[in-house]
């Protein structure tokens, strides 16, 4: 009898698969010690569906390596850490799922959904790592952060990051880099903001530098380096990287929650407000030229829609509150 067949036939009861995660992350990071061991132990033999539960999770740990160095039992003591609850759900969802789940777990939106962090339509988020790199999460956005003894990577999945990074007390030099579907964007030393597009068939990825300079390096074309300096912006997919140009005006007011445009075409405005808000927002052609200048707050989406009718020759038209058009007035 085969005992990886058989663990992965088994259904695990949802809160077994719960408690495996922890003492999963308890024994196989950090330094356990023989209490931890034998509580263990006195766990598994409570009940048939803990044992179950266990030898899946160890057969999860096997296949994903799912414990990283980083989250050791420091940051499992911390109950507010995003680190230690997005692995715990990472690990009790593929303990309890199965194959099937995990051939799911290797696809972008379940990657996405079981993000380290991660911020809704209309929301921005601010934190603090634990190496005092401060980063803003812009509108419907989400990345894992990975800690380990050579690097720290910050893997952005969908949307924007605003990174400050802060001086490494590490005793071994880390490199600190953004990891997108385009490429890697290594930071030296700089404040600067990551945003992935995704398009049908191809992601690209936007870099602006504000303090700095952050070296670019396509996932396909390794050897195609670029350095983009403060003040310049760039983009890059997997086979290459864009000329670089000089970086937008207020081109991170995002992160205190502001939309700045300065004599610029209401048709790049409206899809800057429409991330911001559920459901569709167009601008007819007709009006896509009119200038629009100001700074906006982007906690209301629908008074900068205001603004701009009581500004310009436009009016809004709602089809519902999901399908706004702006027109000619």
């Amino acid at each position: 009898m085969n005992p990886t067949i058989d663990t992965l036939a088994m259904p695990v009861d949802p809160q077994a698969a719960r408690e495996a995660a922890h003492w999963l992350m308890r024994l196989h990071s950090g330094q356990p010690n023989d209490d931890d061991k034998q509580e263990c132990l006195a766990w598994r033999a409570r009940h048939p569906k803990h044992e179950i539960a266990w030898q899946r999770a160890e057969l999860v740990s096997r296949t994903f390596g799912m414990i990283p160095s980083s989250l050791g039992m420091p940051t499992l003591d911390r109950p507010t850490s995003f680190d230690r609850r997005a692995s715990l759900k990472t690990l009790a969802l593929l303990i309890a799922g199965g194959p099937m789940v995990w051939a799911a777990y290797r696809t972008q939106p379940w990657q996405e959904w079981l993000a380290s962090a991660q911020t809704a339509t209309g929301e921005i988020r601010q934190m603090t790592l634990s190496d005092g790199t401060r980063i803003a999460l812009n509108t419907d956005s989400a990345i894992d952060v990975v800690f380990d003894e050579s690097t720290r990577l910050i893997k952005l999945h969908l949307g924007e990051v605003h990174i400050e990074t802060a001086a490494d007390t590490a005793p071994h030099y880390r490199p600190f880099i953004v990891q997108s579907a385009s490429g890697t964007a290594r930071a030296l030393g700089t404040r600067f903001t990551v945003r992935q597009e995704d398009k049908l068939f191809f992601a690209k990825t936007h870099v602006a530098v504000t303090e700095g300079a952050v070296e670019l390096r396509p996932a396909d074309a390794r050897l195609a380096l670029r350095v983009i300096k403060a003040g310049e912006q760039g983009s890059f997919d997997r086979d290459g990287s864009d000329e670089i140009t000089s970086i937008e005006l207020q081109a991170d007011a995002w992160v205190d929650g502001i939309l700045f445009a300065e004599n610029t075409r209401l048709a790049d405005i409206v899809p800057q407000i429409a991330r911001y808000r559920s459901g569709v927002l167009r601008c007819d052609p007709a009006i896509a030229d009119l200038r629009v200048s100001g700074a906006f707050q982007l906690k209301d989406t629908d008074n900068i829609l205001a603004l701009l009718q009581q500004s310009l020759p436009i009016r809004i038209r709602k089809h519902t509150n999901y399908w706004v058009m702006l027109e000619p007035a």
